[in-house]
């Protein structure tokens, strides 16, 4: 019988993670821009007649590995066989999604531009301070994150269609249904514990291994692109100038002076401002005259340097399509306006095993840890008593008297729980990094659920009821849809 609750607890998972993910970052969870390779195909992936593109797939990527990442106590950075499998789950729900639009799309599911505007106007992330939307904020956040309004808006779009067809697989519920699950949810085991330690200063390096890791790993390992460049820099007049000149230019638009809130900004309380946006402006003119006699060759550039794609002030989109010898139109630039002629581009490359030595090194060292510390663990098992720490349920708390914040902190304890909870082992060990591992045994469980407890979270054990359920129904329709619908992948992540 515990064998066999044990193994069931796992498909509570999908529950709790179907009710969490659509709360975690839609792409801002700021995890950077997964590498792809962007010369096989313009998408990652097409299903029937809808694309997969990459930008999709980078914000998918984000919030499983952000969601992971975050339970995991920052684990998942270090591991990069896990990122692979981050990898393959973003691409497998991406082709769910994309065969449930198709479906959606053929039945006639359509969403309105004020649907859309309702979806953006109730994400907290674009709102202000009085939570109301904010079209600056919008546009601020998706250029931060490299995406489109476009494909942000589109992928809207197939949000509403996909929740519109997600009506169909909502079912009534069952009091005995809910009993189950709030019984399940809420077993109680009695656990045994012992803390496994390893550190890596142990770890014996082994030059040849060293470079076994950087063969496997060296695409990561490259040198920045690097752009030579002339620069021309003009500083703006720092002149006094009459109010009724600035008061005029205020007024040409004043609408560029606003407060957080979006308010706009009287001319006094925007009047620092405007002296710098007006100074810009005259300055624009100067640039202009200067770029010109830079082309003909009337004046020098004043100095030399080389900038990598980490400068990011520099108009880098446009250096990128460049050629040897083209001077770019003045930008503005440190308050002031430059000009940059590109002498020369020297493209990024792999790093030899020396240049990339230092780099690698950590990674062998968490690998070789983890594999070291999982071996000790298993080996220390068979013979494991560990410490009684009492009766726990999956959503309990660390009792300090029992387990000192030395063996599992907060976080720690919250992740090691919800492991034990997912396994199908009696006896078994989690590991919460490179250099500690818990060993547990369940001596005993309790079904009988604190029917408080039960009243507390009975909406979320509703909507995880009804998630289930139609996560059920959603799957069996997938696996005909699959059929279908032709799925050509054109995406071969860095596992491949």
């Amino acid at each position: 019988m515990l064998t066999w609750m044990q193994h069931h607890k796992k498909y509570l998972v999908i529950t709790i993670w179907i009710s969490v993910i659509a709360f975690v970052g839609a792409g801002f969870a700021g995890w950077g821009a997964y590498d792809f390779n962007l010369n096989r195909s313009s998408s990652v992936a097409v299903v029937g007649d809808e694309k997969i593109t990459f930008s999709e797939f980078n914000m998918r990527y984000n919030q499983i590995f952000g969601y992971y990442n975050q339970i995991s106590n920052g684990a998942l950075e270090k591991d990069e066989k896990s990122k692979e499998n981050v990898e393959n789950m973003a691409l497998s729900s991406l082709i769910e999604d994309k065969l449930l639009l198709n479906f959606a799309k053929n039945l006639g599911l359509t969403s309105s531009e004020n649907e859309i505007l309702q979806e953006l106007a109730h994400t907290p992330a674009f709102q202000n301070q009085n939570g109301d939307f904010n079209k600056s904020i919008y546009y601020e956040l998706l250029r931060l994150n490299h995406i489109s309004t476009k494909d942000y808006e589109q992928g809207l779009s197939n949000e509403v269609i996909i929740n519109k067809l997600n009506q169909i697989f909502n079912l009534p519920q069952k009091e005995e249904e809910f009993k189950m699950l709030a019984s399940s949810y809420f077993m109680r085991d009695s656990l045994s514990i012992e803390e496994i330690d390893f550190n890596q200063k142990d770890v014996k390096i082994d030059e040849g291994e060293l470079k076994k890791v950087w063969e496997e790993h060296k695409e990561d390992f490259k040198t920045q692109r690097i752009y030579e460049i002339s620069s021309y820099f003009l500083k703006p007049d720092e002149q006094n100038y009459d109010d009724k000149e600035l008061q005029a230019f205020y007024n040409e638009d004043n609408s560029k002076y606003k407060d957080f809130n979006g308010k706009i900004l009287s001319f006094e309380e925007a009047k620092d401002d405007v002296i710098k946006a007006y100074a810009l402006n005259k300055l624009r003119n100067v640039a202009n005259e200067k770029f010109l006699e830079l082309k003909d060759g009337k004046i020098a550039f004043q100095k030399d340097l080389n900038i990598t794609d980490n400068d990011v002030y520099y108009p880098l989109e446009l250096l990128a399509k460049a050629k040897n010898g083209d001077i770019l139109r003045p930008f503005e630039f440190a308050k002031g306006y430059s000009i940059i002629k590109l002498k020369q581009v020297n493209p990024a490359r792999i790093k030899n095993f020396e240049e990339a030595k230092e780099e690698v090194l950590p990674i062998y060292l968490s690998e070789k840890a983890r594999e070291i510390l999982k071996q000790k663990a298993q080996n220390s098992l068979e013979t494991f008593k560990g410490t009684n720490i009492g009766f726990f349920s999956r959503d309990s708390q660390r009792d300090s008297q029992k387990i000192d914040e030395k063996i599992l902190n907060d976080s720690q304890f919250s992740y090691f729980l919800m492991n034990v909870f997912n396994s199908d082992e009696n006896k078994s060990y989690v590991l919460l990094n490179d250099d500690k591992a818990i060993l547990y045994k369940i001596n005993a469980q309790k079904l009988m659920p604190n029917p408080e407890k039960i009243q507390q979270y009975k909406t979320m054990l509703e909507q995880n009821l009804k998630n289930l359920k139609a996560n059920e129904i959603k799957q069996e329709l997938v696996e005909k849809l699959k059929k279908e619908y032709p799925i050509k992948i054109y995406y071969k992540g860095k596992s491949s």
